[in-house]
């Protein structure tokens, strides 16, 4: 029993076990947030005087995996000064779409004579040297840049900050830490949104002011950071993943009612949420595992993460899990993926993880009703909820043994 957030068919689930010969493993789908410090990736402990590497990136679309980059744009900054810039379109290869070209002001026709994908992220990476890379919701931007030096066989290992993350933690007044609205906050003037010099340029001069917020707190480099931002962590401002919470023991239900406890009383907002620091203290008698697309290891896939980042995150849970394609076609809908055999291997990746670690990988149904004519009752539950695709197919009933081994 997994219901999102709650424990209300607990007692309903306990009184039919004594009418059937049914086992009952008690548990929740819960909300994780993760308030160990998002803000820096791979930190090496550089000095806040360091060269950082601000920068920003468009596309074709938001999937590293079937989107191309169109234009990179960076500046490199040391002491407070800056000290290099670069910018470069890059040959998508494939045509931009007409929203992207409504958006970015970025045609075809601009990138027709443009370098290559390889060619551009080389220079680019040619320009980083080494430098700490800050960009806004970071994992973006690397996920793209990560995706083309795999293909290409180039060394990306930087440290990068997600100035995002930053804003959140130094600017906990601000409602909406988009790059306009800090602008306007930190009074830096207009810029030409949606392009990657401009918006390069723009982090530039709020990263500076960032960094001397932190040296007024006594902050002097990046290890530091991630400690004193942990420290402040506002738990309902962060983004929720699903994850998996089954009961083993007594122990592990009195656990179970304290995390729900907790997410309720404490950290609501939209959602019961659960930060990891306080589900690492409550863990003994529960098994983690680690849910569905929207869990935290299968969003790092579709993210582009490196291998040792996916191994770091999947190391955390006691069994990954992997679910049906039917479950994850709205993938395919809205462009994310460009066909089924890219969820198969999204799978597959979970499996060599799960290998890798030596931890079990179940085959889960997500399971939101009994039988496949109960999904009209899904649609209209999603559509209260103001779901766009709410009437698309769905089918995530009971299926039986049989039905989940031909599936995988």
């Amino acid at each position: 029993i997994t219901d999102h957030g709650v424990v209300q068919a607990f007692p309903d689930a306990m009184n039919a076990v004594g009418k059937a010969d049914l086992k009952v493993i008690y548990g929740v789908e819960a909300y994780l947030i993760d308030d160990l410090g998002s803000v820096v990736t791979m930190p090496r402990g550089q000095s806040l005087d360091y060269t950082f590497v601000v920068f920003d990136i468009e596309t074709t679309g938001l999937s590293n995996i079937n989107h191309k980059i169109t234009e990179i744009g960076a500046v490199a900054i040391e002491n407070g000064e800056v000290k290099d810039v670069f910018n470069t379109y890059a040959n998508p290869e494939m045509p931009i779409p007409e929203e992207i070209v409504r958006l970015t002001g970025i045609t075809d026709e601009m990138v027709a004579d443009a370098p290559s994908q390889k060619e551009a992220v080389e220079s680019f990476l040619r320009f980083a040297d080494g430098g700490v890379l800050v960009a806004h919701n970071a994992s973006f931007d690397t996920g793209f840049i990560r995706r083309a030096a795999e293909n290409f066989g180039l060394e990306f290992n930087n440290t990068y900050i997600d100035t995002v993350s930053m804003s959140r933690y130094l600017n906990p007044e601000l409602k909406s830490h988009k790059l306009d609205v800090i602008a306007e906050h930190y009074k830096l003037g207009q810029f030409n949104h949606h392009r990657a010099s401009d918006d390069a340029e723009m982090l530039a001069h709020i990263f500076f002011k960032m960094i001397e917020q932190l040296k007024e707190e006594g902050v002097n480099d990046v290890g530091s950071m991630v400690n004193a931002m942990s420290d402040k962590v506002d738990p309902t401002k962060l983004r929720t993943n699903h994850i998996i919470l089954l009961v083993k023991n007594k122990v592990g239900l009195k656990n179970l009612y304290k995390l729900v406890s907790f997410g309720y009383l404490k950290y609501f907002k939209r959602h019961p949420r659960i930060p990891k620091t306080v589900l690492s203290q409550h863990r003994e008698g529960l098994i983690i595992g680690s849910a569905c697309s929207e869990g935290e290891l299968f969003g790092a896939i579709l993210d582009g993460k490196s291998h040792q980042q996916l191994l770091d995150i999947a190391s955390f849970y006691d069994y990954l899990e992997i679910q049906p394609l039917c479950n994850n076609a709205f993938m395919l809908r809205n462009g994310e993926v460009q066909s089924e055999e890219e969820l198969r291997e999204f799978n597959r990746t979970v499996v060599r993880l799960g290998e890798k670690l030596q931890k079990p990988v179940c085959a889960t149904g997500d399971v939101h009703f009994l039988n496949p004519e109960d999904e009209i009752f899904r649609h209209i539950l999603l559509a209260t909820k103001g779901f766009e695709d709410c009437d698309a197919p769905n089918p995530l009933y009971f299926r039986t043994t049989d039905e989940m081994l031909r599936e995988f």
